[in-house]
This record gives C-alpha cells, structure tokens and sequence, in this order.
C-alpha cells in the first residue's frame, strides 16, 4: 500500500471494502480506507448521491488542514460519493447529502512539546480508519504513518523480536533482521537489512531498504531502496525512498526520492507560539499544528549544518551546504567509468591525486 501511487492504493482500498466499484468516485486527490468505505456504504441511503462526512471533532478531522475538505454543520464534508454518476464535482458538491460516518477508532495521543499554552498533546487515529483530501505534501506526511496498522491489520508473515511482547510485525521475502536488533508495530518489506541495535517502531520499510547500526525509526515510512547510516535517528517522517539518510534526529519530514541528508542538518519543528503555516496555491494557511518540519525535494543533497524553519519546502535538486567549496562546481568530461573524487570543488580523476596509484578501495 504505502509503496504504490494514490489511485493504485485507492483502488485496493475500495476492492477491501467490498463496496462496488462503481458506485463509488472520488475526486482525484479523496481517499478514505476500506473500513470508512464500508461504513459508508451501509450508512448512506441506497440510489440517492451521497457525500463521506465525518465529525468535525473526530481525530481524522485533523487530517484536514491546507485542503478543500468543506466544514460544514459540525461536519468535514470529503469529494466521495456514493451513488452518483455522471456529474460534475461541483455539481457533486452541490447535491450530494453528507452522511455523517461514526467510527470508534482507536486513539493515540502524541505528545507535544511543553512550549507555550496546552494541548501539549496530538490525538491520532491508530488503527488505519481515515479520510483525507491528499492535495499538499503535509497530508502525505501525516496520513503515510498512520496506514502502517492497517497493513498490519491484514495478515502475513509474522515475526516477534526478542522481548517483545507479541508478535507485531509484517515480513517480506528474504528479510535479514540482526539478533540485537528490536522490531514492534511495524512492515517491513521484500530484502531489507537491518543492523544491530536497531529500533524500529511503527513504521513502514520498503523493500531493499537498509538500516545501519543503531538506526532507530519511530512512526515513520521508507520508501524502496532507501538507506541510512550509522546511528540515524528519523521520527514521524516520510521517505519517498532511495538515497542515503544520516541525522541525529529528523522529525515531522517529508524526503523526496534519492535524497543525500547529511547528520547535521536541522529542520526545525516546534512553533513558539501559535500554529505553523504553509504555502499552499501561493498563499501561506494555517496547518492548524504546532509541530511540523518540513519538505525536501527530489533528489536534493543537504550538507552539515542546514537550517531550516518548520513549515518550509525545499526543491528538487536543491543543494545546500555551508560554504560554495562543500559543493562541486566543476565535472569534467571523461570516459564512462573514470573514478573520480572532489577536490576543491571539482570533481577530478583519482589517478591525478593519487601520483597513478589505484586506491584499495578500487582494486577488484
């Protein structure tokens, strides 16, 4: 699920659900899990448009901020309907009757930095049971996470770590996990590696995945193929997958594919007073929330000691690093498969340092 596209994983949602197909649409950005769409569907009056609505004092309400979910009558009203063909989304909007859809879900209270006035806490659902309108990278951030119970819902492969207190955890095919490491509440997919000391809880790990020593994930999605160093440290953030991630502690952060985070990279989280805003169809509007990081682009490359403020999205390819040198300015034209190393600033032939001599870490 979390390693396939929004219509892909909407799709398996909606097969999940046994509600058919077509009488289900969504607009292109809607999504809600196979739990909310069947309640949905016994719920809603059969042959008459329909709109998902939920409580406005829901925990999956929180989900809402920065996207065109209408608040409406103590309600958040989401473009899916139910027995409704042919019309357009406004007209959609305009006839469809929300149906209020109560789910006990279960909660998990998060809690929240002890800066300024209360709730010091965030209520989350924990059981996979949402909706939401995906139309700006911090929904993607939020909603990633919160998916891995239901994978976890669904059955596979078990396995139990040493001292754990159940077995709690989804495994692939060909999965390598080290005595020493500890897993709970998480996926782990196809041909992952995990090192010693590892802690990885509530999270998702995409195939071919590697996790170094003392890596710890805590409520957070990897993508495929992604890797981390040496005692990385990632919380509640989400990995589109690829690249290399090292960090002392990375918090409330979404990484686009093949992203290069170096350990001293600081994306602040915490709100001193307020709320966190974003920019979203070029104005900044309210997350509603007073711990978010940030965005980092495709295949961006972070270097030591990058700042940046919470809220903010950096671009793809980005580079970012202290001083002009740190990068390379210079790539000379030479044959496929020349090794090659920087040196002030420019990429050079290994040979040309090295007075001819082939380093060890070339030799076959």
């Amino acid at each position: 699920m979390l390693h396939l596209s929004l219509a892909e994983t909407r799709a398996q949602e909606v097969e999940q659900s046994g509600v058919e197909p077509t009488r289900l649409t969504f607009a292109d950005y809607a999504f809600a899990s196979a739990p909310l769409l069947s309640a949905f569907a016994r719920q809603a009056p059969r042959g008459a448009p329909s709109a998902l609505a939920i409580s406005a004092d829901s925990p999956i309400a929180g989900l809402a901020a920065v996207s065109s979910a209408r608040r409406q009558d103590g309600l958040i009203v989401y473009d899916i309907f139910l027995d409704a063909f042919g019309q357009s989304l406004e007209e959609l909007r305009a006839e469809a009757k929300p149906v209020r859809i109560d789910h006990a879900s279960r909660i998990r209270r998060r809690p929240l930095p002890r800066l300024g006035p209360g709730p010091h806490h965030l209520e989350l659902p924990d059981d996979g049971v949402l909706a939401a309108h995906l139309e700006h990278w911090c929904h993607f951030l939020w909603v990633a996470p919160l998916l891995v119970p239901l994978l976890l819902s669904r059955g596979g492969r078990r396995y139990r770590s040493p001292g754990a207190q159940s077995s709690s955890v989804l495994l692939g095919k060909k999965v390598n996990v080290h005595p020493r490491a500890y897993l709970e509440g998480s996926v782990i997919g196809d041909e992952v590696e995990i090192g010693s000391g590892c802690v990885v809880s509530r999270s998702f790990v995409g195939a071919q995945s590697r996790l170094a020593d003392l890596s710890k994930l805590r409520g957070s999605v990897l993508g495929p193929g992604a890797i981390t160093l040496v005692d990385t440290n990632l919380v509640e953030i989400v990995s589109l997958g690829g690249g290399t991630l090292a960090n002392l502690l990375l918090r409330e952060t979404i990484l686009g594919r093949n992203v290069f985070l170096t350990t001293g990279v600081l994306f602040q989280t915490d709100a001193l007073e307020g709320t966190i805003g974003v920019q979203h169809r070029g104005e900044w509007v309210d997350t509603g929330r007073r711990q978010l990081g940030g965005c980092v682009g495709h295949g961006a490359v972070l270097g030591a000691r990058t700042i940046v403020a919470p809220g903010r999205a950096l671009p793809n390819r980005v580079v970012v690093v202290m001083r002009k040198e740190e990068g390379v300015q210079r790539i000379p034209n030479l044959p496929a498969g020349t090794p090659v190393c920087w040196d002030r600033a420019a990429l050079v032939p290994v040979s040309e340092l090295n007075g001819g001599r082939t380093p060890e870490e070339l030799l076959p």
